[in-house]
């Protein structure tokens, strides 16, 4: 197959190896010269491209078997609602919209969206699966990858989207690191909820089931976490604080989260498992 992963930062770069290694025609891209010429070397096939773009995202998807979308928005350019509005709107919405229009009618399309986009929804429910509610949040993240998942959804059963958490790896930051950054950078106040359920999910988990939703010919919309149950925000992030001689987190729960645990049934299922280990 020939397949263009847009977006070959840390999810996508892992996922680009493996279908190469599966002897897939693969093509990565980035949005700078810079960053395209390392990714020759790695990759072979390489090309500049912002997915807000119309016409590169035309010229790229153009005979495309697939298409894999890891690009998001960085977390430096996120915390407030402002930033979100007009980080997310272009990297997720305008992407996705562009991608769509551009694809082929056989064209795969494989999107990582957030669990955000259940905000507090179904925090009624025992357990939270696919067919649960979603947030009515107008906060500019769980809106905007509603908004992304909508665009996709409009592909039809060509689309697969995978609902993912924090994704980590190697290079990440220890969570205390990112704590200790918290207090440093914005003055101890963060947008999510304490309550929330942190749920993780290692890179190269969140690249199998790329893989395995492209291999197996999945289509729809599917949690990709761990099943076992994490720790809540404020559970984690406090103690974190109080080992290193801070006081607590203020969470302004601007972005509500799931408190809930979270189903992987549906993706469990077709053959995936994240088999990965996680930590806190």
């Amino acid at each position: 197959m020939k397949i263009l992963v847009i977006g070959a930062g840390f999810v996508g770069s892992a996922a680009a190896e493996r279908l190469k290694e599966l002897g897939h025609d693969v093509t990565v891209t980035a949005t700078s010269e810079e960053k395209v010429a390392r990714l020759k070397e790695r990759f072979g096939k390489a090309v500049v491209l912002r997915g807000s773009d119309v016409e590169t995202v035309n010229s790229a998807v153009a005979g495309m078997d697939a298409v894999v979308v890891t690009a998001g928005p960085s977390a430096a350019n996120s915390m407030t609602p402002e930033e979100r509005a007009v980080t997310y709107r272009e990297i997720l919405v305008k992407t996705a919209e562009n991608v769509v229009a551009a694809a082929g009618p056989e064209t795969k399309l494989v999107s990582l969206s957030s669990l955000s986009v259940y905000g507090d929804a179904a925090n009624h429910l025992d357990v939270i699966d696919e067919d649960s509610p979603v947030t009515e949040s107008s906060d500019p993240s769980p809106a905007n990858f509603l908004l992304m998942e909508a665009a996709y959804g409009r592909a039809g059963d060509r689309a697969v989207i995978l609902r993912c958490g924090d994704i980590f790896g190697e290079g990440d930051p220890p969570i205390g690191e990112k704590v200790a950054m918290a207090h440093k950078y914005l003055g101890g106040s963060v947008p999510f909820s304490g309550e929330a359920l942190l749920y993780r999910l290692q890179v190269n988990d969140a690249a199998d089931a790329i893989v395995h939703a492209i291999e197996n010919d999945l289509s729809g919309v599917y949690n990709l976490t761990h099943p076992e149950l994490p720790p809540r925000n404020a559970e984690l992030f406090d103690r974190l604080s109080a080992e290193q001689g801070l006081p607590p987190l203020v969470y302004r729960n601007e972005i509500a989260s799931p408190a809930k645990p979270i189903s992987v049934d549906k993706l469990s299922a077709t053959g995936f498992k994240a088999a990965r280990s996680f930590t806190y």
